[in-house]
């Protein structure tokens, strides 16, 4: 499970949630709090708020072609980016940072 902060100005907000999915994934279902979406090689992703915190655990299909899991990982990068405020870089070297501590 990963865990992302949002960027100041970027709110963690169901209703932004739900249409960043709704954009990069086309649509979503729906248990209790957690939004459950498949899209491309993700054969689950389920996502909820921790207080301002989002969190993701995904499974993954690694029997797919190397053209749909490059598209789903491009895909899932602009949502995390759109939504959080955070590039995949920042986030990869914010990741490190708590690895180190």
């Amino acid at each position: 499970m990963r865990k992302y902060k949002f960027k100041r100005g970027f709110k963690p907000t169901q209703e932004r949630l739900e249409e960043m999915i709704n954009k990069h994934f086309g649509s979503f279902d729906k248990d209790g709090e957690i939004y459950v979406v498949r899209y491309g090689a993700i054969e689950e992703l389920r996502l909820w708020f921790d207080g301002k915190l989002l969190c993701a655990e995904s499974k993954t299909n690694p029997k797919v072609e190397l053209s749909v899991a490059q598209d789903t990982l491009k895909t899932y990068n602009r949502f995390l980016e759109e939504l959080t405020g955070y590039t995949a870089k920042e986030r990869q070297k914010m990741m490190k940072k708590e690895i180190e501590e």
